[in-house]
């Protein structure tokens, strides 16, 4: 009986062991950031085809500072028909140790 009661327990507890790590979690442990906190990345922006340093700014900031720099032309990261302005890089390395991660172009319709 010691034998029988033994096994059982260990049995038991090798099926609580191995069973409770397939649970589901209620909520995740890493929630994916929302598209606002997205927009606030700040980077480091440089200007094209100079290649001089001009701010470090969310993209927010940096089209709103162009737009006004421009005396309200279309600023944005659409390239279709925009010429390049600025570039975002996320860190301040230079010469540039990073490729660009986002693109400012002004849209000059006349």
């Amino acid at each position: 009986m010691n034998r029988l009661m033994s096994t059982l327990l260990l049995t038991a507890g090798l099926v609580l062991f191995c069973t409770t790590g397939f649970t589901t979690q209620s909520t995740p442990s890493n929630p994916a950031p929302s598209a606002t906190t997205a927009r606030f990345t700040m980077y480091f922006w440089f200007l094209y085809p100079s290649d001089e340093w001009n701010d470090y700014a969310s993209l927010a900031d940096e089209e709103t500072e162009w737009w006004y720099y421009y005396d309200g032309v279309n600023i944005n990261t659409n390239p279709i028909g925009g010429t390049l302005i600025a570039r975002g890089y996320p860190n301040g390395n230079y010469p540039h140790t990073s490729f660009p991660t986002v693109f400012l172009y002004a849209h000059f319709y006349y």
